[in-house]
């Protein structure tokens, strides 16, 4: 509409802007659905007028106010009926209607047209949410100040506001190189004093930094410099950072004003490609890693009765990973947008035990909180609570529990009322709970009331073709965090992988594997490397040959190709899966090949 087109040239600037910021690309459109504004492919878009089958005519027509989010556009009902589908390059989007004195006069919306850009709004979904709920107030306020000119303090406050709420670093610098603006954010990674910064000059803070080549560049640039705190108010300590930065040039009347820093830091950067090697933020049966019959069978089952609110118990040995599938279950369930309360019965002492899991009100003993303590199940009310190593839980306080699973209502210590709990309950243990009842350790009551749904994890040694799969893992997400050049495992360090039993599953691998990783100084892991017992036992057992080795991660990655396909796509999400590389997955097809030929 027309109050979007006549501030069309300032939504272009911060589209343009904030989407270096966030590394997504914004498109903004009017109601009449002409792309008004955008970065990236949306930029060269503007000024096109999209038919009544596009998603923002959907959203100006609904008459919900809400804003719609698509994790995957391949696999949405909305997009699917959308007749842009087949030519869109979106793979996932938010998009938000933008409400001006009670009418929808547009949308605003973040977009990835990339997988990475894509991890990223799934990872900071809240994150982007709050920011895209700012931009389009932001939006809003605009419109009033081109109405209203004693709206601009106003508005540029609001403008702080939302470069201040980014969890990046910015710095703005004209055209000379002179800084002119810093968020709070950089203040803080380069703990300056913004008084004393401003007016500056930017190659006093990073002096490799080249002006002209920021001002010249046309378009966004990423690249990396470090960082001395020389300007810092906390002291000599003048201890180096090396910092991912991104540059957007800024323009007034069509020349280049200045530029626009976005930065983070590197150790920042590479914490957050560990965490998507390692798996989804929120943890999903899909970042589970695990190619064998057994744990595709139990990833199956559980995804099947995680919609429920039944009660479930996982049995399995010391690091199997019990607590990453309880974990996967209430994600993905329709309880994974309230809290997930993990406790262990075993490390709360048993005179505690009652008072973490019920809390208490205010006087019930002597040190109790002001105001009393919610406890366990009432943090977790709405969503899921786990109960770790049940099987240690005292004889007594069973009693208790049981009370909670069949009236579904708990009473502080110290209360006089039950207060009603909407809360699942997933529980665990490595404890024989059968040999425990015959020894009246354990109330067969209680037994029968948390094993509704039972689960059984394997041992790592009975799923060797997940151990080839873990082991890249672990490589790759160790490598990177140890800053270590590591590429693979000699054979004879792989074969002594496969041979010991594992007593301690995947968490003793996973202590091996970065054990190895500190102690090698080549470039791949050798057996010499390698905890000494896993050496020792290798040393003092069948060998396993060359050929197993082969077949098992052949086996692992045709089992991850048939469950996300051959397509370039596919395979990326086949690698992740795999924990390794997609250089090293195709280079790993191509030897598949050869051998078949």
């Amino acid at each position: 509409m027309k109050e979007l087109k006549r501030i069309q040239s300032f939504l272009q600037q911060v589209a343009g802007a904030f989407a270096g910021v966030v590394e997504i690309e914004i498109g903004i459109f009017s109601s009449d659905l002409e792309v008004i504004a955008g970065s990236g492919y949306f930029e060269k878009e503007v000024g096109t007028v999209y038919d009544e089958g596009c998603m923002t005519h959907k959203v100006v027509s609904s008459s919900s106010d809400e804003s719609i989010f698509v994790e995957n556009t391949a696999h949405a009902v909305c997009c699917a009926e959308c007749e842009y589908s087949e030519r869109c390059d979106v793979l996932a989007f938010v998009m938000r209607p933008i409400i001006y004195e009670d009418n929808k006069i547009g949308t605003i919306s973040l977009l990835a047209l990339t997988e990475q850009h894509r991890r990223k709004l799934l990872n900071h979904y809240e994150k982007m949410q709050d920011f895209l709920s700012k931009l389009s107030n932001l939006i809003l306020i605009s419109i009033n100040a081109k109405r209203m000119e004693s709206k601009i303090t106003t508005l540029m406050n609001q403008f702080k506001d939302v470069i201040n709420s980014i969890y990046e670093g910015v710095i703005a610098i004209n055209n000379q190189g002179i800084i002119t603006s810093v968020n709070r954010a950089a203040e803080e990674m380069l703990q300056l004093d913004q008084i004393r910064v401003n007016s500056n000059h930017i190659n006093e803070l990073f002096p490799d930094f080249v002006v002209e080549d920021a001002i010249n560049e046309h378009e966004n640039s990423d690249s990396e410099l470090y960082y001395v705190n020389e300007l810092s108010y906390s002291g000599p300590d003048h201890k180096t950072l090396y910092l991912f930065y991104n540059i957007t040039p800024m323009y007034e009347d069509g020349r280049v004003s200045g530029a626009v820093l976005t930065f983070r830091k590197k150790e920042e950067v590479e914490e957050m490609a560990n965490r998507i090697m390692k798996g989804n933020k929120k943890c999903t049966f899909s970042g589970i890693i695990g190619a064998s019959t057994e744990i595709n069978e139990i990833k199956e089952k559980m995804k099947m009765i995680a919609a429920t609110d039944s009660t479930v118990l996982i049995r399995g040995e010391t690091g199997t990973g019990k607590s990453i599938f309880a974990r996967a279950i209430h994600e993905e369930s329709p309880r994974r947008k309230n809290p997930f309360v993990s406790v262990s019965c075993a490390a709360i002492p048993a005179t505690l035990l009652e008072s973490e899991l019920f809390g208490y009100e205010e006087g019930a003993f002597t040190g109790a909180r002001k105001g009393g303590k919610p406890g366990k199940f009432e943090l977790a009310d709405g969503g899921t609570i786990f109960l770790d190593e049940i099987g240690d839980m005292p004889l007594d306080f069973q009693v208790k529990l049981l009370h909670v699973i069949e009236n579904k209502s708990i009473a502080r210590i110290g209360g006089v009322s039950f207060r009603d709990v909407d809360v699942r309950i997933i529980a665990a243990t490595n404890s024989d709970l059968e040999e425990m009842i015959k020894e009246r350790k354990f109330r067969e009551d209680l037994f029968y009331r948390i094993n509704v749904i039972p689960f059984t994890l394997p041992g790592l040694r009975d799923r060797k073709d997940d151990i080839i799969l873990l082991m890249h893992h672990f490589l790759d997400y160790y490598s990177v965090r140890l800053n270590k050049k590591i590429k693979g495992f000699e054979e004879e360090a792989r074969e002594a992988l496969l041979a010991y039993p594992w007593p301690g599953n995947v968490r003793e691998l996973e202590n091996a594997i970065e054990y190895a990783i500190n102690i090698e100084s080549n470039y791949q892991i050798s057996k010499d490397s390698l905890p000494e017992r896993i050496a020792r036992h290798y040393s003092s057992s069948e060998q396993v040959g060359i050929e197993d080795i082969s077949s098992l991660e052949e086996k692992a990655i045709k089992a991850a190709l048939d469950k996300y396909g051959h397509s370039t796509w596919g395979k990326e999400k086949a690698a992740s899966a795999l924990g390794i590389s997609r250089a090293t997955l195709y280079r790993k097809l191509k030897k598949i090949e050869e051998n078949v030929s």
